[in-house]
């Protein structure tokens, strides 16, 4: 959520777009990045540039240094990205040179771009794609105390959203970025910058068993801004200032104040509430088609009946995906039992194929996927009787049993819970929602939204949309 606030002591003034060309590409991980681990540069700070600008009291892009003013010999600049999450996401910065890890290389982005701009392109093999820069706040080794900042204000214009993190360390122990307080901003209008700050308190950890932002911000190594969406996806990105909190709201025109209590994260594998509702699943690999099966082909005689129809009623499984969930609001039907006389319980379920996508003729073709950094599946759901998760690959399978419900509600369970001893989540092929009876009987049910267990409220879900059995 943001609000807004504007200040008329001093001169209405955001920074102008520059138009970046895009020659090169860099991206680099944050562990053993060199620029993180300098402790002095020959590069320019933001003494020697002369004095900072009264609008930003850390970093101000125009000034051409690619120096933080934080009080200590770090304060470099450095790109991140997926690739210790399996992507393959990266940053076409506008400048051209072989080293693109050095110091020097940041600073000639900076004075090229009056900021830090270039090309997000983000890639496949990563649940939550994304890539970034980020700014070494100390030294190697060491933290830095940065609570008297109150928070962070950033001046930016970007096509796609950006989660800033908090670096920080727990002891002597670097804490992992997935556990990292983190905000989001949205992405600005094409074509204009924004002033937007948060409080540290407004960082927030995916899990309560790490610290808050006010806590990290007492220990911080380093604050980060990803820039994140689907795979695919591309946008360009400046960033003009840096500033404290408590200077940035005095300072900058037009602040918007960032808050945590609405944000759509990138967890959220599929969601059938969704203003723009894609038959195709987020699972970062290419995508995740559904599917129907039965016991038909062991002998069985269960089914479906479903409230849109039947699936090959329809053009495309698109068009039938869309009928369904927009009468719903999720996968919903009628599950009805018939083992045919077999000694097992009949069952029926819906699944998601894990499929990745040919570049050269954009085909979708089935593709096992290591799905181990999800961490478990959270699924939002109506059941009328308990239903199996289970995750598939093509000789065997890993579940867990969720309860029923006849009210909307998000049951998790993690990959230890389904009894992954033999990594089985490093080569999914499918996720499946099953129903079994042993009895002659029906029982309705609706998938709401799937989401990984790694994010937390992943999925912004509209329950208006769902309708009941």
């Amino acid at each position: 959520m943001v609000r807004k606030l504007v200040n008329i002591s001093t001169g209405a003034f955001l920074f102008g777009v520059v138009a970046c060309t895009e020659p090169n590409t860099a991206g680099i991980t944050e562990d053993g990045n060199p620029i993180a681990e300098l402790s002095s540069s020959s590069i320019s700070s933001p003494e020697s540039s002369g004095s900072i600008s009264y609008k930003f009291d850390l970093w101000n892009g125009a000034s051409g240094a690619a120096r933080v003013n934080v009080g200590n010999n770090a304060g470099f600049w450095y790109s991140v990205d997926d690739e210790e999450e399996g992507g393959s996401s990266s940053i076409k910065f506008p400048v051209s040179d072989e080293n693109v890890d050095s110091p020097e290389y940041m600073e000639s982005v900076v004075s090229y771009c009056s900021g830090l701009c270039g090309t997000v392109e983000l890639g496949e093999g990563s649940t939550a794609p994304s890539a970034g820069v980020g700014i070494a706040l100390a030294e190697k080794d060491s933290t830095i105390d940065i609570s008297e900042w109150d928070g962070l204000c950033i001046s930016y214009e970007s096509e796609l959203s950006m989660k800033g993190l908090l670096g920080y360390k727990d002891g002597s122990a670097k804490v992992s970025s997935v556990d990292l307080p983190s905000i989001i901003f949205d992405k600005t209008q094409k074509g204009s910058a924004a002033a937007r700050c948060a409080k540290w308190e407004e960082f927030k950890p995916d899990s309560k068993d790490t610290n808050s932002g006010s806590e990290a911000s007492k220990k911080a190594t380093t604050l980060i801004f990803k820039f994140f969406g689907k795979a695919k996806e591309s946008g360009f990105f400046n960033i003009h200032g840096v500033s404290s909190y408590k200077h940035g709201v005095e300072n900058l025109d037009s602040v918007e104040i960032v808050d945590n209590s609405k944000v759509e994260t990138t967890g959220c594998l599929w969601n059938g509430t969704a203003d723009d509702l894609n038959e195709l699943a987020n699972t970062g690999f290419g995508g995740g088609f559904w599917f129907t099966y039965t016991d038909e082909p062991v002998g069985g005689s269960s089914s479906f009946a479903w409230k849109s129809g039947s699936p090959d009623k329809y053009m495309s499984s698109s068009e039938w995906i869309a009928a369904v969930a927009g009468a719903s609001g999720g996968i919903s039907a009628t599950a009805s039992f018939d083992n045919g006389g077999l000694n097992d319980a009949g069952y029926a379920g819906v699944g998601l194929q894990i499929v990745g996508i040919d570049e050269e003729t954009g085909v979708y073709y089935p593709k096992a996927g290591d799905i181990t950094s999800w961490v478990g599946l959270c699924v939002t759901y109506v059941s009328e009787i308990d239903m199996k998760v289970l995750v598939a690959d093509s000789t065997s399978e890993i579940g867990a049993v969720l309860p029923m419900s006849t009210e909307p509600v998000e049951n998790c369970v993690s990959w230890s819970e389904m009894g992954d001893e033999n990594g089985l989540t490093r080569r999914a092929e499918a996720i499946k929602f099953e129903w079994r009876s042993s009895e002659k009987t029906q029982a309705k049910f609706n998938i709401i939204a799937v989401s990984t267990q790694s994010v937390k409220d992943a999925c912004s879900i509209d329950l208006s949309k769902v309708t009941s059995f």
